[in-house]
């Protein structure tokens, strides 16, 4: 599809952002807080343990993709069941269309777009004044649009976000601003078969003129183990799929990526027999600042 055969009007972009939505559901049931950032509401919902543990808890920060707000994440009650298992807390924040918007996440922030970061800041600082955060332990995860805006959150906010996990997203070929305050873990899952987002071409018949082309997902797995002068590679092939790791990197850092046999553009139930839900948290929790 061209970009003429897209079109540039927000209704398009609109309708280009449901088209991200590949799994959802009813709207969810948690509590939604709100936050004023550069005079527009902003909302999150918020999944908290019952009986929460006596020592302070890892934050992991759920992005939706596109069309998504409102929407359950995908695999979100395993995640809850998890959280309530393992003591963590779950922050779905809620995307907005703002003007110059890529859909509801800012995909290329600039020191004039600022807005989502300071959302996602804002939004730390609260629920870490209501509850015990372990302010080493914050992560991040997205679907789609929301994985896009992962690599936001890793050029921009890796002094708070100890470690990254996305899927089935990419990021531009040449993002405006990209100097990590530190080199934060990233894990990026992708189907093969991804028929919106193709996994071996570059991504150029979206309508934001705002980001340009965006990577190849070889491309986006090359450009952060360099950035991070990972000097070790490893793969491990099975039928469903290849796993790649990059690690000895430096300041600790590694990249990983699941390249998912026979799926497309949607959230896999499961990675090499385990959960995937559960394969991201196992990668993430790995880590803290």
């Amino acid at each position: 599809m061209s970009a003429k055969q897209v079109g540039l009007l927000a209704p398009t972009v609109l309708a280009i952002g449901s088209f991200f939505l590949a799994c959802g559901g009813p709207s969810q049931t948690l509590p939604s807080s709100g936050l004023v950032i550069d005079g527009v509401q902003r909302e999150y919902n918020l999944f908290v343990p019952n009986n929460p543990p006596d020592t302070p808890m890892p934050l992991l920060i759920a992005f939706h993709g596109g069309g998504g707000a409102g929407e359950t994440f995908p695999q979100q009650g395993e995640f809850e069941v998890l959280g309530q298992a393992e003591g963590f807390l779950v922050a779905f924040p809620q995307g907005y269309v703002d003007p110059g918007n890529e859909g509801e996440w800012q995909l290329n922030t600039r020191p004039d777009a600022h807005h989502d970061i300071d959302f996602i800041n804002a939004m730390i600082d609260e629920i870490a004044r209501n509850h015990s955060v372990d302010t080493s332990r914050i992560y991040a995860t997205g679907y789609s649009l929301g994985s896009m805006f992962i690599y936001e959150v890793a050029c921009q906010m890796s002094g708070r976000i100890a470690a990254v996990a996305s899927l089935a997203g990419t990021m531009p070929i040449s993002p405006a601003a990209c100097e990590p305050e530190r080199y934060a873990p990233i894990m990026h899952i992708h189907g093969a078969d991804d028929g919106l987002i193709a996994y071996g071409n570059t991504w150029d018949w979206k309508a934001w003129d705002e980001v340009g082309e965006m990577r190849d997902i070889p491309s986006l797995i090359e450009y952060w183990r360099a950035k991070y002068n990972c000097q070790n590679t490893r793969e491990t092939d099975s039928n469903a799929g290849t796993h790649f790791v990059h690690d000895m990197c430096e300041q600790g850092a590694r990249v990983e990526h699941h390249r998912v046999n026979g799926i497309g553009h949607n959230w896999p139930d499961r990675i090499n027999g385990v959960s995937t839900h559960q394969v991201i948290w196992n990668f993430v929790s790995g880590f803290t600042l």
